[in-house]
């Protein structure tokens, strides 16, 4: 059995909402991919490491329901969704992040908000599909002193509404207020999707600001203190090597 003590709460909990994210469909009478047999083993030991038998029974009692008359894939995401729960009440409220189904736009936006709002210096957003959302929804939230500074790529899917919205922010008032500096690397560089408040606490998104559960689960889990602070120093150098928008 895999011992927990060797994992933190933290950790749990982000692992069971990436497993949550990433659960296959199942479909009926399909025949497993290598892919859904992995996740099937990783989701039961991540069980095992939750600490709760039941559910690891659970969990075990759906995956051999699977393909015959009881194949349900709700009962397999049940015991998961359990093991979330519990592990959200052994986590400060300040690390605990969020899990956004899919379709439920308003929290997913609202947890990123809840990020930009936060007292703080400065802000770094990376998001390689930025877009002028960032404007409309999440700029005039900053409380941050120094404002916001977002890394993205330049598309021609959105680089003119982009910079238009930008230099409408940059000539009104509000700017003042709320700064806000865009600037482009290229997109080989930018390989996640994350906020940076402060140059110390890296919060993961799953995906772009623009589609924040629109069509799938999302997450925004913080991430530990050794991958948070490699991505403040690579994402850092790059934005010291990428131009402003324009």
């Amino acid at each position: 059995m895999v011992d927990r003590k060797q994992h933190s709460p933290e950790q749990i909990l982000a692992l069971l909402q990436s497993a949550i994210r990433d659960a296959p469909e199942f479909v009926y009478q399909e025949q497993l991919s290598e892919n859904d047999i992995r996740w099937l083993g990783r989701s039961y030991a991540l069980l095992e490491i939750s600490g709760e038998i039941s559910t690891r029974v659970n969990f075990d009692t759906a995956r051999k329901a699977l393909n015959t008359y009881n194949h349900d894939r709700q009962n397999l995401l049940m015991p998961l969704y359990d093991a979330l729960s519990r592990m959200e009440l052994l986590v400060p409220a300040s690390l605990q992040g969020a899990f956004i189904p899919a379709g439920d736009t308003w929290d997913g936006y609202a947890a990123l908000v809840k990020l930009v709002q936060t007292s703080s210096d400065d802000i770094l957003i990376v998001d390689p599909y930025l877009n002028s959302d960032i404007f409309l929804h999440f700029a005039p939230h900053s409380v941050s002193n120094k404002g916001i500074r977002c890394l993205t790529a330049k598309r021609s899917s959105n680089h003119s509404e982009l910079l238009a919205t930008n230099d409408k922010w940059q000539a009104d008032e509000i700017s003042k207020a709320h700064p806000v500096e865009i600037r482009y690397a290229t997109a080989s560089e930018l390989h996640d999707r994350l906020i940076v408040l402060d140059s110390k606490e890296v919060w993961l998104v799953s995906q772009s600001i623009k589609d924040i559960a629109k069509r799938s689960p999302a997450s925004v889990t913080r991430a530990d203190a050794e991958l948070g602070l490699m991505k403040i120093e690579h994402y850092e150098a790059i934005w010291e090597q990428s131009a402003k928008i324009a």
